[in-house]
């Protein structure tokens, strides 16, 4: 697997968005299909591996899920190969297991392909669902309130616009993301609800 500057490749991203994948509230995965290999963020190397020292490694699948429960790793790749055959997206709700306590994660990623359609890689992110309720609750389509579904779309362009100011090495432009961000992680902390979210 080509190594590329992405920020599954380079662990856990600065700022924000580091400060959540240290904390075990986000974390980021990538899939290269030719391979079968995984590269995870510090978060996803946390929750899903099990050990945050594999962040920014080429991982075989049995690697790369070796913190799930037995039962979700399956439940995991299959996800990602119903994805990639049917061209839909990644939604499910996986178990740690390999931490001091056992973790609820909620699992979302795309397949990207070239202009024939072919799978380049895949790519997804990782939300513990007890400390991020309402976003947990996004991420599986359970959110009716128009405000918060606003949110948390407004949340997934500033991540991508974050990396992509990474990517123009503006320390200036990073700065005011990152208190953006910081505004709109509260604004979801602030709407988090205790209620479970239901296992698919």
């Amino acid at each position: 697997m080509k190594r590329r500057r992405s920020g599954a490749a380079r662990g856990a991203a600065p700022g924000l968005v580091r400060t959540l994948a240290e904390a075990g509230m986000v974390g980021a995965w990538e899939w290269d299909p030719p391979s079968g290999r995984f590269l995870l963020d510090e978060g996803a190397a946390t929750l899903m591996a099990g050990d945050p020292g594999l962040a920014g490694r080429p991982l075989q699948s049995e690697r790369a899920t070796a913190g799930l429960e037995e039962a979700d790793v399956e439940l995991f790749l299959d996800a990602v190969r119903r994805a990639v055959e049917e061209d839909d997206a990644v939604l499910i709700e996986l178990r740690s297991a390999g931490l001091p306590r056992a973790r609820r994660l909620l699992c979302r990623g795309r397949i990207l392909r070239d202009g024939l359609g072919r799978p380049v890689r895949g790519e997804g992110t990782l939300v513990d669902a007890a400390e991020v309720g309402a976003e947990a609750r996004a991420l599986l389509g359970l959110s009716e309130d128009a405000a918060g579904a606003a949110i948390d779309e407004a949340a997934g362009l500033l991540i991508a616009a974050r990396r992509a100011i990474d990517a123009s090495g503006n320390p200036h432009l990073r700065d005011l993301v990152d208190v953006v961000l910081l505004e709109v992680a509260r604004e979801i902390a602030n709407r988090s609800e205790p209620n479970s979210p239901v296992r698919h």
